[in-house]
């Protein structure tokens, strides 16, 4: 997802020269505006204007045309929002342990505050003197391998603003190697202790959710997703589709997770629909599962379904992702749900950099943390192989995106030529990276708001690469 100001520039330009944009797209602002506001504000704990000033800074033109009509209204008191823009009115509401959704008809009353497992690790009495990752304390001084003057280059590079009309916002950046805190560093504003949004970061998470109910028995990544039972008339299309091919977005249905285009697939069903994964599963399929690669925020929700349905009461399935948040030490981690539920485990997961950085040592360190196997035998290897989704030729695993050169080609048309093979990485809507680099020993955070994608982000890998070598 690119930013609010693509949405409100096509609504400018459909409001000219009235100014009154569409009934369809001021919902789709409104509804954007709402969601985003409402985590902001009661997951992440930031003030309105804070929002207003990076997530709705207008990146053209005619969004301040737009942007000046937005009105909201923040309900501390109920923890809503609501957002307004000419006819289009949204409004998201906070859940206690499952942060925001947006209202589409009635909320469910037992989607309350659950019973969180007890934290393992007291941080009221130890955390705050722990060494990260087992507590909270700050970064360490880095080992003499290290170039701490080419670390901090890097650092400085990650918060340049070199154009100060086309903004970076970057918020956080963290750097561990050999298991280590070694560097942090954060915006004004921002801090250590604030959950910031992921955006399609979790769809790693989701494959970590999904790889521990494969470890315990109760998900089989060869069974058939839920909705192909009603889809019989397809023929073989459907009948070949297996869960693999949703962790591998290869499943052969249509989809567009254009951001730029605000009629697109993605756009209308976190916008628009009540059920995500419902809106996934009436895709016309367009190719045979496993023979055409097609990023699909629509797959992962599918998953996540998948994941509901395992579980015989909602409440036991509300409380999984803190199950899994507690043995991963992600203390501060929120994964939030659709209107009907359903966690959107696409793009709606907030955490701490910390404990984003913690997830991605999970992988780094082959699902295990703390000395537990969390995640089984061969998950992690089996999710970053090139056969995991073979149609995205070496780009794309189970969930996370891969650095592997295509069959034959050689690293020079690898995504990052001068960077490891063996990396790989989750990365989300305005510049959310996590950075797994096995055989360096590494594990790069970078948090922001990169609106124009122009976060250079190969050259900061590169530079952080350099200095712990």
């Amino acid at each position: 997802m690119r930013s609010l100001g693509v949405l409100i520039t096509a609504t400018a330009v459909s409001a000219l020269p009235a100014q009154a944009p569409s009934r369809e797209m001021a919902q789709a602002v409104a509804a954007y505006a709402a969601k985003v506001t409402a985590s902001a504000i009661f997951v992440s704990g930031r003030t309105l204007e804070s929002v207003v000033e990076q997530e709705f800074a207008p990146i053209g033109p005619l969004d301040a045309v737009v942007g000046r009509l937005l009105k909201f209204d923040v309900d501390r008191s109920a923890r809503r929002v609501t957002c307004r823009l000419g006819v289009g009115l949204a409004t998201a509401v906070y859940h206690e342990g499952l942060g925001c959704s947006l209202v589409r008809g009635p909320v469910d009353p037992n989607r309350r505050r659950y019973a969180v497992p007890l934290p393992r690790f007291d941080l009221a009495a130890t955390g705050a003197r722990r060494p990260w990752p087992a507590g909270d304390g700050g970064a360490v001084p880095p080992p003499p391998s290290v170039d701490r003057a080419k670390l901090a280059s890097a650092l400085a590079l990650a918060f340049a603003e070199p154009d100060r009309g086309k903004p970076r916002f970057t918020r956080a950046v963290l750097v561990v190697h050999r298991g280590e805190l070694i560097a942090e560093r954060y915006a004004a504003g921002f801090h250590a202790n604030m959950p910031l949004p992921g955006w399609s970061m979790s769809k790693t998470l989701t494959n970590a959710l999904v790889g521990v109910h494969v470890g315990d028995g109760s998900f089989d990544v060869e069974a058939r997703p839920f909705f192909t039972a009603d889809r019989r008339e397809e023929g073989d299309v459907c009948a070949l589709l297996r869960n693999r091919h949703l962790l591998g977005m290869s499943t052969g249905l249509t989809w567009s997770e254009d951001y730029d285009e605000p009629e697109s697939d993605a756009l209308r069903m976190l916008l628009f629909s009540r059920n995500h994964a419902a809106r996934y599963a009436q895709q016309p399929a367009q190719a045979a599962p496993g023979t055409t690669f097609q990023y699909s925020s629509g797959a992962t929700n599918v998953l996540c379904e998948e994941l509901r349905i395992a579980y015989n009461k909602d409440l036991a399935y509300w409380q999984m992702p803190a199950r899994f948040f507690e043995r991963v030490g992600m203390r501060s981690a929120v994964l939030e749900t659709d209107p009907d539920g359903t966690f959107v485990g696409s793009s709606y997961c907030y955490a701490t950099a910390r404990d984003w950085a913690r997830l991605g040592l999970l992988y780094l360190q082959d699902g295990v943390m703390f000395g537990e196997r969390i995640l089984p035998a061969g998950w992690v290897s089996r999710s970053t192989a090139r056969d995991a989704s073979p149609a995205s030729d070496g780009r794309y695993g189970w969930q996370l995106w891969l650095n592997l050169d295509p069959d034959g080609a050689g690293p020079r048309r690898r995504r990052w030529p001068a960077l490891p093979n063996d990396l790989f990485h989750m990365s989300g809507h305005e510049g959310q990276y996590v950075v797994m680099s096995p055989s360096a020993q590494l594990v790069i955070v970078r948090l922001g708001c990169s609106k124009r994608q122009n976060f250079p982000l190969p050259a900061f890998l590169g530079a952080v690469h350099e200095a712990c070598r």
